[in-house]
């Protein structure tokens, strides 16, 4: 059953912070740091086609995602560690107008870079979409 990303998932995610995918492949479960986007209420990816990333997520749609905010000092007493862990089904969508792809990129790059945007934009890229099932953020500046 889908979960919604609460107001707190959402502050933390609207952050420009690089986020961490695992899927599960054969051999167990495999991290890759990700740039990401929220797209109607769901956490999406943009990586190149043919990835392993790809071919784990077609496998086995389970799959984790988190970000977090550590050594970003939010108070005086240096616990600015907050995050999020969302838990979900991830699936692959094809991206024909570069929409979700010209969103990520907007989020990371500056307009300053316009040759690394037309290489993000313009590549072979798959989109995962994961729709989250479970939800969980912590927040140690609040004893959390």
């Amino acid at each position: 059953m889908a979960a919604e990303l609460t107001s707190e998932a959402l502050e933390i995610l609207s952050g420009r912070h690089v986020g961490v995918l695992s899927t599960l492949s054969r051999g167990g479960p495999t991290l890759a740091c990700v740039w990401y986007s929220i797209h109607e209420g769901d956490i999406v990816i943009s990586t190149p086609s043919g990835r392993r990333k790809d071919r784990n997520v077609q496998a086995d749609a389970r799959v984790a995602f988190l970000v977090d905010e550590r050594g970003l000092d939010h108070t005086t007493t240096g616990l600015g560690y907050r995050g999020v862990e969302i838990r979900g089904i991830a699936a692959m969508h094809p991206d024909p107008q570069a929409a979700v792809r010209r969103l990520i990129v907007a989020r990371y790059l500056d307009p300053i870079t316009p040759e690394y945007q037309s290489r993000m934009i313009d590549s072979e890229r798959a989109i995962i979409r994961i729709t989250p099932d479970r939800v969980r953020t912590w927040d140690y500046t609040r004893g959390r």
